[in-house]
């Protein structure tokens, strides 16, 4: 179902980046989505989709209590979330800077958007993503953190990044919501 003509997606030249919009509002809210990350299909205006909104709320609701985020950034999030999902341009995933996940199980990530953490090879740092999308072993995930400065890598906060998933593991925080979800659930 499409939301046609309400609110749609367009990338901004002058923004450098992907952009949702809204005629009726004359709102239009960044994405952290640059010109080089996104596929062919948002060359043209492209119209919002009732899948966009949903997953907009799935990320919202697991987004909004958890303290990785500012409040003020939650939207920024949220929106580049839908973007990455349905804009982001297949890249070489950059696994090779991250240590393997010692307790990794890929059934971990079969409810998606979920927390998870990376260990960088370079510092032994855990960096904390946001998982959106996950294709046999590669993942597509929003980096949670200020920055990442890593050789021939430099993200910032809320731009993509795609790993293969055995360097993954669910945030402490993510487990702590499922296992608060799974409790009133029984209740």
């Amino acid at each position: 179902m499409q939301m046609s003509g309400f609110f749609y997606w367009e990338y901004s030249k002058t923004a450098d980046c992907l952009m949702l919009c809204s005629d009726s509002t004359h709102r239009k809210i960044r994405t952290a989505l640059k010109s080089e990350m996104l596929n062919r299909s948002i060359i043209n205006r492209c119209d919002c989709e009732m899948e966009d909104f949903q997953f907009y709320n799935q990320v919202m609701e697991l987004i909004e209590d958890c303290d990785l985020i500012p409040e003020q950034q939650l939207e920024f999030i949220a929106h580049s979330a839908v973007a990455v999902k349905r804009f982001l341009l297949p890249s070489q995933p950059k696994s090779w800077f991250f240590d393997f996940a010692d307790d990794y199980n890929p059934a971990s990530f079969e409810q998606l958007p979920c927390l998870v953490q990376a260990q960088v090879k370079q510092n032994q740092q855990n960096i904390s993503l946001l998982l959106l999308n996950s294709d046999g072993n590669t993942a597509d995930c929003l980096l949670l953190e200020p920055e990442l400065n890593l050789p021939g890598l430099h993200l910032q906060f809320g731009q993509p990044l795609r790993i293969f998933k055995n360097r993954l593991q669910l945030s402490a925080l993510n487990a702590d919501q499922f296992a608060q979800s799974w409790q009133q659930k029984s209740a």
